[in-house]
């Protein structure tokens, strides 16, 4: 008994990718996905962090300001005479902590702190001639004020703000994910209290006031997102990584089957369970027998009958194929060759791409036709598409070989397949086959009628034998003879049977048609 060999069985690591690729691509997804959305939910966090945080700086400023367009008209007029007044806006104002006034834009001469007072501004510290982020003088050297300035020809107010009470709404807003600080010009003040003259990060959100100038920065500190990712999503993480784990085991139980039917397969064809079912291919004018497409089963032990869906493509993917299909050349031979076939028999074999490019074709045509000794039988062989043929000299060459043989080449399922008008220009091609979804629509489907219409006359143009499948009701078969389809096949005319059983009723038949 013939030992078949299968080298794809063998290695077992092509398997081993798509697996790791199974357990690693919903984990990867699931931390993409979780990186993503919680970049996105903390930068929602800090941009509404800043957002709270900017009102409250816009409220302490717009007190100060309130509190300078009083006060200012009073600049000019002795300190004695106005200072309680100035005291008063302390009292009353929320967030002031001292109010000055000053002449001549930057000589401060009244403090509600000091009574008369004289100190000179320096006013290139303050940003649009406003606002100064200053350090606290005195006795609190780590405190910083917010100061406020406003003047109108040369006489105004400064409002002073206590750095602490920008402290106080920078440490309640701020969290851990997410550092608020508040900066005017080149300094930044920080939720500690303390003076930045620069930024050491770049913020990931900046808010500018539309009211004064001065912006809050919000920042994701280093690591942040990570830590997130880690505390709020790793719920999903760990389902992403259970799904891949059932990916594995699913992938490994789908790889154990492929293996196994392999292998049943290398053991169906030592075994010879692989049988050859022959359906007739009748004349359209009379229905007489002029053929027969040579189809497989398999007979399997246990299983019973498989048909060729459930094991072609496989064996297909496998390189299988070939093998099965010189066994079925051999075996249809072997039981041919005994028996007395009508003149021009048409005999058609179904033969895959694989099979049809490599040379080996040659010689399984020349065996088959060797066992078939004097028969006048005509081989076709239906190329299937379920791959694609490539236009290479080559494969030009195989044809040219098998046409010198006198056997034909016919395109299987034509219509359906991506490639059957790339067939018609790149090789010699003799026969095409009408696939069974535009027949069983005859009648039915106008729009399919006419698809079929322009197949029929594409057919007739380039000089093709058309064969017409699918045939299962006397109103298909009328239509498809009167457009002149010379050759059908289909339930109407016979199922495919066993080759024993084909041969019976074909001797039949004959008997019948010569008496």
């Amino acid at each position: 008994m013939r030992r078949w060999r299968l080298n794809l069985l063998a290695p077992r690591k092509w398997y081993q990718w798509p697996m790791l690729a199974a357990a690693g691509l919903p984990l990867l997804i699931g931390l993409a996905v979780s990186f993503w959305h919680a970049h996105r939910v903390l930068h929602a966090d800090a941009a509404s962090q800043a957002q709270r945080t900017l009102g409250h700086i816009d409220r302490m400023l717009g007190n100060a300001r309130d509190t300078a367009l009083r006060v200012g008209p009073r600049a000019g007029m002795a300190c004695e005479d106005v200072v309680l007044e100035l005291r008063e806006q302390v009292n009353s104002v929320l967030f002031v902590r001292s109010v000055d006034l000053l002449t001549n834009d930057n000589e401060v001469y009244c403090s509600s702190l000091y009574g008369n007072y004289h100190g000179h501004l320096d006013l290139t510290a303050y940003v649009d001639g406003h606002l100064r982020i200053a350090p606290h003088s005195g006795t609190q050297p780590d405190a910083t004020l917010l100061v406020y300035r406003n003047a109108i020809d040369g006489r105004g107010a400064i409002v002073t703000i206590d750095g602490r009470h920008v402290r106080d709404v920078l440490s309640l807003l701020d969290r851990e994910d997410v550092l608020l600080s508040i900066q005017v010009g080149d300094v930044t003040l920080g939720p500690n209290g303390i003076i930045d003259m620069a930024v050491a990060h770049t913020p990931d959100t900046v808010l500018r006031s539309e009211q004064f100038p001065v912006s809050v920065l919000a920042t994701i500190p280093a690591g942040t997102l990570p830590k997130r990712v880690v505390t709020d999503y790793s719920g999903v993480i760990g389902v992403c990584a259970m799904f891949g784990l059932v990916l594995v085991i699913s992938i490994q139980r789908a790889s154990k089957h492929v293996r196994v039917r392999q292998r049943e397969m290398v053991r169906a064809m030592e075994h010879g369970e692989f049988v050859p079912y022959l359906q007739p291919l009748v004349n359209a004018a009379d229905a007489r027998w002029v053929g027969a497409e040579v189809l497989v089963r398999w007979h399997h032990p246990t299983e019973g009958i498989i048909p060729p869906n459930n094991f072609i493509p496989l064996a297909e993917s496998s390189a299988l194929i070939t093998p099965i299909t010189r066994a079925l050349f051999r075996a249809v031979a072997e039981k041919l060759a005994l028996v007395n076939l009508p003149k021009g028999f048409r005999l058609s074999f179904n033969v895959s791409p694989q099979h049809l490019t490599d040379a080996s074709i040659i010689s399984d045509c020349d065996a088959l036709l060797a066992m078939l000794g004097e028969k006048r039988v005509q081989i076709v062989l239906e190329l299937t598409e379920r791959e694609l043929l490539a236009a290479q000299s080559e494969t030009r060459r195989i044809l040219e070989a098998l046409h010198s043989r006198g056997i034909k080449i016919a395109i299987d399922d034509f219509g359906t397949g991506h490639s059957s008008l790339g067939y018609l220009r790149d090789f010699d091609m003799d026969a095409v086959k009408i696939d069974q979804s535009f027949v069983e629509k005859i009648g039915a489907d106008p729009l399919a009628e006419r698809v079929l219409e322009s197949i029929l006359e594409l057919a007739a143009k380039l000089e093709l034998i058309t064969i017409a499948e699918g045939v299962e009701t006397t109103e298909q078969r009328n239509y498809l003879s009167d457009r002149g389809v010379p050759l059908l096949q289909g339930f109407l005319f016979g199922r495919p049977s066993p080759i024993d059983a084909f041969i019976v009723e074909l001797q039949s038949r004959s008997a019948a048609a010569s008496t």
